[in-house]
């Protein structure tokens, strides 16, 4: 298993349109011990934000991402971050509703860590995050 601690103190975007879902998914990474936590509505906004701080050598170490999502969705988030040779290795988790495997599978082939399916419990977000975080 992983250890957390090396990415305490990293930048943390959390990609989500749904307010409640975007702070339940802050709250537990603040339980744990996250301090910099960026929240976004989009994937546009997001992909707009993460390519500029690229640009300025301020990369974001960590990304959670959900998949539905008005303007642009986290499928092609995801796909367009893994093209920029910044973002082509860190951590981008995927969370959704969406739990149909050829959803997943195509996650997992355009990039992403691993695949949380919400709703969740925060045990479960831990588990993963240990488990792929080195």
């Amino acid at each position: 298993m992983g250890d957390l601690t090396a990415y305490l103190n990293k930048r943390v975007m959390i990609v989500e349109d749904s307010p409640s879902m975007r702070q339940d998914l802050v709250n537990i990474l603040k339980s744990l011990g996250f301090t910099n936590i960026k929240e976004m509505p989009d994937g546009k906004a997001a992909w707009d934000e993460l390519r500029a701080e690229a640009q300025y050598g301020t990369p974001y170490d960590l990304i959670f991402s959900d998949i539905n999502m008005p303007i642009m969705n986290g499928l092609v988030l995801l796909k367009q971050l893994r093209t920029l040779e910044t973002y082509k290795k860190i951590p981008i988790f995927m969370v959704s509703t969406e739990n149909e495997k050829d959803v997943i599978i195509r996650a997992i082939i355009d990039g992403a860590t691993d695949y949380i399916i919400k709703p969740y419990e925060s045990k479960v977000v831990v588990e993963k995050m240990l488990a792929r975080l080195k």
